[in-house]
């Protein structure tokens, strides 16, 4: 326990990591703007940059704003795909803190054979 009586590490962000830093020029190659779910194309976008490790755990990403900016989309479909990024428990938010890659997905599972 910390002096706060909170337990250390709770509610920190991790020790910053730096992404691979072509890994936002690809996201935007790989979000097509004409799409109704442009979200979810965003969304599948970072968990596969999370997934190869060019944006690795810990990594802060860009602010909601600032991305939304970079890629000439809405903030809105930024929100909504950092929040399913989020129920996935693969970011983590803080406010104040920013937005970081709490985790890498887990691996496809193969289905057996018979």
């Amino acid at each position: 326990m910390g002096m706060s009586g909170r337990p250390t590490g709770v509610g920190r962000p991790p020790r910053r990591r730096e992404p691979n830093p072509d890994w936002l020029a690809a996201l935007a190659r790989d979000v097509r703007l004409s799409s109704d779910a442009r979200y979810r194309e965003l969304a599948t976008a970072l968990r596969a940059a999370i997934a190869n490790g060019e944006v690795p755990v810990g990594s802060r990403l860009p602010p909601q704003r600032e991305l939304a900016d970079r890629l000439a989309i809405g903030r809105t479909t930024v929100v909504a795909a950092y929040n399913l990024l989020r129920a996935d428990s693969l970011l983590a938010t803080r406010q104040g803190a920013g937005t970081w890659v709490a985790r890498r997905p887990a691996p496809a599972r193969r289905p057996l054979r018979p």
